[in-house]
């Protein structure tokens, strides 16, 4: 468990047992709107989660991803994926459940993520896309201190049709938090 000092906030391990959660997360209309997510199987995310400790040792596994909890509630997901160890860049995601966005509850749990990342590995850079149209996940990057490094065009297949992504990256040094 990461737990942010003096807020409520803390990011859990996903489990197998998460995963329905996780399912009505991903089918909420913000999450399709502005995400590349193909209808999953309950049975097939089960999968994904399963068997993870939530330490960053397993260097095999392709997707490495936490609960948000504000409180006792959960509010969304956190993800570390697909993760290049040798190269020492990963790229991230987060989705907060629409009855709990505009709360800043993204904005700390990334902050809290990213922090954790850093000090828990060798990576020296994460990335994240985000679509041209999610100008809130835009600001919340670059509150973060994120830097757009470009666009790329039609990149993200989203609803069927072809969607820019704008590419944001945080250096290792850059990080305020990362020793």
């Amino acid at each position: 468990m990461i737990v942010a000092p003096g807020s409520p906030l803390r990011l859990v391990p996903a489990r197998a047992d998460h995963a329905a959660l996780w399912m009505a997360w991903r089918a909420e209309a913000a999450a399709r709107r502005f995400n590349p997510l193909e209808d999953t199987p309950l049975v097939h995310l089960r999968r994904r989660l399963d068997g993870w400790d939530g330490r960053l040792v397993d260097t095999r596994r392709d997707e490495y991803r936490w609960l948000v909890f504000a409180g006792d509630i959960p509010v969304g997901t956190a993800a570390l994926m697909r993760p290049a160890w040798r190269m020492g860049y990963a790229e991230i995601g987060y989705l907060i459940s629409e009855p709990y966005q505009g709360q800043g509850l993204g904005t700390r749990a990334v902050r809290l993520f990213v922090s954790h990342v850093f000090r828990e590995t060798a990576l020296r850079r994460l990335q994240a896309l985000v679509s041209v149209e999610n100008v809130a996940s835009q600001r919340l990057l670059e509150r973060l201190g994120f830097a757009l490094e470009g666009t790329l065009r039609a990149h993200f297949m989203i609803q069927g049709r072809p969607v820019d992504e704008r590419l944001y990256a945080m250096l290792r040094e850059a990080w305020p938090d990362a020793r």
